[in-house]
């Protein structure tokens, strides 16, 4: 991994920690518990996740694969196996860009799932 790759690494796996932590301290107490996502073996897997009251977990995540000499970055949000948000496969130098697509509808994506818990009809 070259320098550059990993400052974006490291930018991308603070900013998850940061909003992670403000998301979690906003919806508290109807969130049970976040935590990072620190991946570093083989596929690289950076985000957070956030276990909802009923168990559920909502997971924002980007994802760096190697492809030979270069690496390639995709993104994804996830609640309990339903993918709401999808960022296909694309250049290394977009991680930045793509942390911040899966990070911005987090708020919105856990507002919505905490309002389906109190309205289940």
């Amino acid at each position: 991994m070259h320098d550059d790759l990993l400052r974006a690494v490291m930018a991308s796996a603070s900013a998850f920690s940061e909003v992670g932590r403000d998301l979690y301290l906003d919806f508290h107490p109807d969130i049970r518990r976040w935590s990072p996502i620190t991946d570093l073996v083989g596929r690289v897997r950076l985000g957070v996740s956030f276990t909802l009251p009923d168990g559920r977990e909502l997971v924002c995540e980007v994802r760096l694969t190697s492809r030979g000499q270069a690496w390639v970055v995709a993104g994804t949000v996830d609640l309990d196996g339903e993918e709401l948000l999808h960022l296909p496969e694309t250049a290394e130098h977009l991680l930045g860009h793509y942390t911040e697509q899966v990070l911005e509808p987090a708020r919105r994506h856990l507002d919505e799932a905490l309002t389906g818990l109190a309205d289940p009809g």
